[in-house]
């Protein structure tokens, strides 16, 4: 087992650090578990060495001082240090008020505490506090590595001759020592988290290429950003035909109920045609052009185009983006919105291709494949339903004499024309299919037979428009689940019954009994 290096309880018998202490305190840090209980080292350290009361280290993080080791004589002094706001303003570094000075080539805020205006700056609004814990001065010196602001070391102490010469000297000694030491713990842990995301992003990968729908693999692709990225929320902002859609919001948006969507979709068709983004943009947000503020809160919003083969299809909003934290994420993002281009194009292409070999390519409606699926469905839908309804086969009268005397393409245009008309007629529940050359296939749903149902498949032969073509129909009805309950028994019969319409004289109407 590693013997700890002993750390001196007080100053040295020459009352000054010496570097053997000091290169005892950096082994002593270097081997704690992590940056946080390494710098609680050093502000343990810092109560004795300098004469102090209360030591606090906040880093620089998110645009903000945060708190990460807070060392102090009394646990009253140690909540007050942990439970306040640090002053977020770094430029106090550039104080030259009265009781601020610069000590040797380090800017440093030592102040003496006093009461009222004669204690200004950054921390005036401490004055109360400090002076209930009767403490006489104040040291504040950034950590700074190359010029990059890393966070500050704050010493408090109740003596009146602290923070001397001496402490200045070595202060100036030490620093940059911590500065790099908390440098090098920050690139360690970017490393192991960039790690572990990638980990994650091989892992995630595997579950967005599996998705069977576009709806699924946005909702993965959400809780991932979440998991991955450490993203509160956002959402997609996805493009369908002429508009732009908000889908799959996630987090702390999935669930909100102001009206943030309507204000995203209005900053969005707020010109005439909505320019998506060609690559990653931080956005802020401010007031708008009425001079109103907006009603949602976000601070910054961070958009990555999200691109398939056919260009940016869409976008991801990320919620709050902090620009200093997502640099650290950049290279992760990217593979991501990377990864989920890919897995929705394969989305849409397996949707495209399901789409073709259930449609009819002529007209674009259903075809034979495409119908007897979605048959199956309803009939499925409607037996849970106790429903019924009207299934019609459709026969053109004279389409082969049109085709013979016009030509094939006059008899396509007609087809064209037929499926349209077909399609504009009926409801949007209602199925319409082309099974054969000049075959069509429609099912009425939840309807029975009556007369109600003659006057509906009367209207329907009417919106045909057939006369412009020469042509007529004969139609052959069977109900579901009355007279058969399977498709093919549906078929037979309705065919049986086309057929006995044309035997008879076309353009009827054969409804059975």
């Amino acid at each position: 087992m590693r013997k700890p290096v002993s750390i001196p309880s007080s100053i040295s018998d020459n009352n000054r650090l010496n570097p053997e202490e000091i290169l005892g305190l950096l082994q002593e840090m270097n081997h704690q578990k992590n940056l946080e209980e390494g710098l609680k080292v050093l502000t343990r350290y810092s109560l004795d060495i300098f004469h102090s009361a209360m030591a606090g280290i906040w880093l620089w993080r998110d645009e903000e001082f945060q708190s990460l080791a807070i060392s102090a004589r009394h646990p009253e002094q140690e909540r007050f240090l942990k439970d306040t706001v640090f002053p977020a303003d770094f430029k106090m570094f550039d104080q030259d008020g009265p009781g601020a000075q610069e000590c040797l080539r380090r800017k440093m805020i030592l102040q003496d505490i006093q009461a009222g205006d004669e204690f200004p700056g950054p921390f005036s609004s401490w004055t109360g506090q400090l002076l209930a814990f009767d403490l006489k001065k104040l040291l504040c010196v950034p950590l700074l590595h190359f010029g990059q602001l890393l966070g500050v070391l704050t010493l408090f102490s109740a003596e009146e001759g602290a923070f001397d010469e001496l402490s200045i000297h070595w202060l100036n000694q030490l620093m940059p020592l911590i500065s790099s030491f908390v440098y090098e713990q920050q690139l360690l842990l970017a490393a192991w988290d960039k790690e572990q995301a990638l980990t994650l992003l091989l892992r995630g990968t595997e579950i967005l290429v599996q998705a069977d729908s576009e709806e699924q693999l946005l909702t993965e692709a959400g809780e991932m950003a979440m998991e991955i990225l450490y993203l509160e929320a956002g959402f997609f902002l996805i493009q369908e035909g002429d508009a732009w859609l908000v889908r799959a919001p996630f987090g702390r948006l999935r669930h909100n109920e102001t009206n943030w969507t309507a204000e995203v979709l209005r900053l969005v068709n707020a010109s005439s045609s909505y320019i998506p983004h060609q690559n990653s943009t931080l956005r802020s947000f401010g007031e708008d052009s009425a001079g109103e503020r907006l009603p949602f809160k976000w601070k910054k919003i961070l958009i990555e185009p999200l691109r398939t083969h056919s260009g940016v299809v869409g976008e991801l909003w990320l919620m709050d983006s902090r620009a200093k934290a997502l640099e650290q994420r950049q290279e992760i993002l990217g593979a991501f919105v990377r990864v989920l281009g890919v897995a929705l194009e394969t989305i849409r292409q397996r949707w495209e291709l399901e789409r073709l070999a259930s449609t009819d390519r002529l007209t674009g409606i259903l075809n034979r494949q495409g119908f007897e699926q979605r048959i199956h469905e309803e009939m499925a839908g409607t037996t849970r339903r106790n429903s019924s309804f009207i299934f019609l086969i459709l026969d053109l009268d004279g389409f082969k004499q049109l085709n013979d005397t016009k030509g094939h393409p006059v008899g396509d245009a007609a087809l064209r024309k037929l499926a349209q008309n077909l399609r504009a007629s009926v409801r949007e529940e209602d199925i319409v299919a082309r099974t054969g050359g000049d075959e069509f296939t429609l099912v009425l749903t939840d309807l029975k037979k009556g007369p109600e149902t003659i006057d509906i498949i009367e209207r329907l032969r009417e919106n045909m428009s057939l006369e412009e073509y020469g042509l007529g129909v004969s139609i052959g009805v069977a109900e579901y689940p009355r007279e058969t309950n399977t498709y093919e028994g549906l078929y037979r019969l309705a065919d049986q019954r086309l057929y006995e319409g044309k035997n008879s004289g076309k353009g009827k109407i054969i409804m059975g009994e």
